[in-house]
């Protein structure tokens, strides 16, 4: 494989000068929209067509956006503070304020985690005036600080309401924890209204394998707090400029091709950033939004690409376990790179040495002037380039542990790995079962919760268990209580562990029924679309269709199968309405790769439907159902790198054999 990449590096330039020929950004797919992200491409060893890019911008620019003083003097100190904290870290007063986003303008005036101290006080106005919406003087503290605390005003779209995001390392919460859950979302569930249009109390699974709970009332909310906090759980620092949930493999502990049990990793990494959920603001003010994953799984079920720090398991030279680093890793609305390495292992025992250094400086020289879009890491990675980032950590990492920072190990990640499908009854490694369960549109109702925290304590290990794609695993399950636990998860409203291909390959953000900055309702038109592809259409694989409903791609559609992005078209009548622009060719696990735009401007009411069937049918293979059960035709393709490696061939070589 070593000998191939010369070729491979050649092949990639030339389809490079092919795409600039043809005046369009992308060879490979149908042209990009302007703005589109650009294609990358998941590293693979020493085979990866993307590593001479990668190469090239590992040494950075040098030049800092923010000051004179290039890299040599942090743009943070820590200073004193009047809160039960006792300090905070602030952005240096010799910066140019003008230039701040605004969210560092708000910071710069009281730092976020002092909301810390405040929250019956701000609940105790919200009585008296009738609502949060009603705070006069008080819109910082409502509209931002508060997520410093997991606490969302839905100010747009139902003004008064909130929305709460805890903190669930790897995904799992306790039945307890999930019923007590339930119970504070039945409170504002007063409809039972299930359409997904309309605002009421409910809860959200995440893309981070978390649980986001919606309509709740901030003059509630110090009574709703200590509920969760009483079953052991908490929000501190689960929104704006933090480290964000701990995302681990949703079968750790019991899948049978497991690499590293990732729960304790998560957890104590968890603990030690949050000070164990009482606040911690050694990294309560990053530039931005960070994303933390360990992998366990040979599937890649975490998405380490899109990470901010990904945890590789692999062993250096002597054969001990340790991880690989990789860094950066962000999909948005003007970039998508996946995460690149860092040249780094670490023993298993020393990952929080090495995070804690990675954050603190990116804390301490990540960037914090408009637009705040470029403040991600990777932006910092750009300019200050991989050698003298990694140099910075290993100086904080070698104080913190008395060691050097090793260069890279050997990945024990397979590099080519068929998933497992985890939806359905499978058997665990240790004998006993687990059951997978789809949930549309990752929306849950209180009764589903409160039935569902039910069967994992009386048939399963009394946990439920979270995935990225927003469904729930129920583990342990016993040989002997298998029927029964199949018979109790099928009373379940909505909820299947016989989904549908299309169903459950179906991923979505909030959109606009809770989200003002989303253009389309994206849960119920995805549970809506899922259903009618499944009625129609039977598939070989599981086709991926991310729906999101703004730029900022909470619903990741660059990397799905499919993937659309909400936004407004004229329809026949010249009124606007939803429709999406639609991506196609992204992948996850080892056929990751980001999409290109196949069509812009697509109206959802008389036009997708056609859209997703005649791409389903040409690139996906799918078949009516009246068809048969053989299917007919070659296998597809997929969406992923084999996909776009053979169009690549294609293009250089004329197709020839």
């Amino acid at each position: 494989p070593l000998v191939l990449v010369p070729i491979f590096r050649t092949m990639h330039r030339k389809v490079l000068l092919l795409a600039a020929a043809a005046g369009v950004a992308d060879a490979f797919m149908a042209p990009m929209a302007p703005g589109a992200p650009k294609l990358s491409m998941r590293r693979q060893g020493a085979t990866s067509l993307s590593m001479s890019i990668k190469e090239e911008k590992k040494v950075g620019t040098g030049n800092n956006r923010m000051t004179d003083t290039g890299f040599t003097e942090p743009l943070v100190e820590r200073v004193e503070y009047p809160s039960s904290h006792g300090f905070e870290y602030v952005v240096k007063d010799v910066l140019n304020e003008k230039k701040f986003s605004k969210q560092e303008k708000v910071k710069k005036e009281k730092p976020g985690m002092s909301i810390f101290d405040e929250l019956e006080t701000l609940a105790a106005e919200a009585r008296r005036v009738g609502g949060a919406d009603k705070m006069v003087g008080f819109e910082a503290d409502v509209n931002v600080r508060l997520k410093w605390l997991g606490l969302f005003h839905r100010d747009v779209i139902a003004p008064g309401t909130f929305m709460q995001r805890f903190r669930v390392p790897n995904g799992k919460m306790t039945a307890h924890q999930w019923r007590t859950s339930a119970e504070i979302i039945q409170e504002y569930d007063q409809d039972k209204n299930r359409d997904m249009w309309d605002q009421q109390g409910c809860a959200d699974i995440t893309t981070r394998q978390n649980l986001q709970l919606r309509g709740m009332r901030l003059e509630n909310m110090p009574r709703h707090w200590k509920a969760m906090r009483d079953t052991g759980i908490s929000s501190v620092q689960a929104g704006m400029d933090n480290v964000r949930n701990l995302v681990g493999n949703p079968l750790a502990g019991v899948d049978p091709d497991e690499l590293v049990d990732t729960r304790a990793y998560c957890d104590d990494f968890t603990n030690k950033l949050t000070n164990n959920g009482l606040g911690n603001p050694e990294f309560a003010n990053l530039p931005r939004k960070f994303n933390v994953c360990f992998v366990g799984s040979k599937e890649l079920y975490e998405h380490p690409d899109i990470n901010d720090i990904a945890y590789y398991p692999a062993k250096n030279a002597a054969g001990e376990m340790g991880w690989n680093i990789e860094i950066g890793g962000l999909l948005t609305g003007t970039r998508c790179e996946f995460a690149t390495p860092m040249d780094t292992w670490v023993p298993q025992a020393n990952y929080w040495a090495v995070g804690e250094a990675i954050m603190t400086v990116y804390r301490d020289f990540g960037y914090r002037y408009n637009p705040r879009t470029k403040c991600r890491l990777m932006y910092l990675l750009d300019d200050m380039g991989v050698p003298l980032f990694r140099e910075k950590v290993a100086e904080r990492y070698k104080a913190a542990t008395g060691e050097e920072m090793h260069t890279e190990g050997t990945s024990t990640v397979p590099k080519d790995k068929s998933r497992k499908d985890l939806m359905g009854v499978h058997k665990q490694k240790d004998g006993q079962n687990w059951i997978g369960m789809h949930v549309p549109g990752s929306r849950c109702y209180a009764d589903e919760m409160i039935m569902s925290a039910d069967l994992a304590e009386k048939y399963g290990d009394g946990n439920v268990q979270m995935t990225v794609e927003g469904n729930i695993l129920f583990l342990n399950i016993p040989d002997e209580k298998l029927e029964a636990a199949k018979a109790a998860a099928a009373e379940i409203p909505r909820w299947s562990f016989t989904p549908g291909g299309f169903a459950k390959g179906t991923i979505t953000c909030t959109g606009n029924q809770f989200c003002g900055q989303s253009k389309i309702n994206t849960k119920g038109n995805s549970v809506k679309f899922s259903e009618m592809l499944d009625a129609k259409y039977d598939m070989k694989e599981t086709v991926r269709i991310h729906w999101t409903g703004c730029p900022n791609t909470c619903g990741q559609v660059q990397i799905g199968s499919i993937g659309l992005l909400g936004t407004q078209a004229k329809n026949a009548e010249g009124v606007m309405c939803e429709a999406v622009d639609i991506y196609v060719g992204g992948g996850i696990g080892q056929d990751g790769a980001v999409g290109s735009m196949y069509k812009k401007g697509v109206r959802i009411e008389d036009q997708l439907f056609d859209e997703l069937s005649a791409i389903c049918v040409e690139k996906y293979g799918a078949t009516l159902k009246c068809e048969g059960a053989g299917g007919g035709g070659d296998a597809p393709e997929g969406g992923g790198k084999r996909a776009w490696f053979k169009n690549m061939l294609d293009m250089v070589t004329g197709g020839a054999k």
